[in-house]
Parts: C-alpha cells; sequence; structure tokens
C-alpha cells in the first residue's frame, strides 16, 4: 500500500489537533498509565522473592560428595546401580503400553 505526502500530512495535522490543549487548560488525553497486581501475583512475587535467596541444592551435601569424590571415597554399590537401571527401564516402557 502506498501512502501520499498528502495522507502524511492529514495524519499529521490529526494528531496536532488532538494533543492541542483544551480551554480548562488540560490535555485532551489521558496520558497516565497504571496498572492494579492480583493478590495471586503478589504472592508469586513474594514467593520469589522467598526462595531466590536459597540455593537450589544442598551445599553441604554437595561439598561433602564432591570431597569424597575428590579423594576416592565415593562408592555405589553396583547392585543399587542395576536395580536404579532397571526401575527406571520398567517406568519407561510402562508408558508406552
Amino acid at each position: 500500500m502506498l501512502i501520499s505526502r498528502a495522507e502524511i500530512r492529514s495524519a499529521i495535522s490529526a494528531y496536532r489537533t488532538g494533543r492541542r490543549k483544551s480551554s480548562a487548560g488540560s490535555l485532551l488525553f489521558d496520558t497516565a498509565d497504571s496498572f492494579d497486581r492480583s493478590e495471586a501475583a503478589v504472592a508469586l512475587i513474594g514467593f520469589a522473592h522467598a526462595t531466590s535467596g536459597e540455593p537450589f541444592y544442598r551445599t553441604d551435601l554437595v561439598s561433602a560428595l564432591g570431597r569424597r569424590i575428590s579423594e576416592g571415597r565415593y562408592f555405589i554399590p553396583s547392585d543399587e546401580i542395576v536395580d536404579a537401571l532397571l526401575g527406571r527401564l520398567l517406568m519407561e516402557t510402562a508408558q508406552f503400553v
């Protein structure tokens, strides 16, 4: 679509006319923006602030495990590994049946 210069001038003059002050001295258009937070939004913001200071994991447990791994003292019995793998396999195959 092509817009002619006359159409552009017409739009600009309409915009300028609308922006003029009324005789009372206030603008014809209300330019103030506002919003209200819902109770759910306020609760969610509070929850986010409360949990953002806490780490997602337990730092004491992670550091103890890291120390045991670096010292070569971290061991998981093979039967526990097999049980976990078979349990996961059973869960995955049960989803498709």
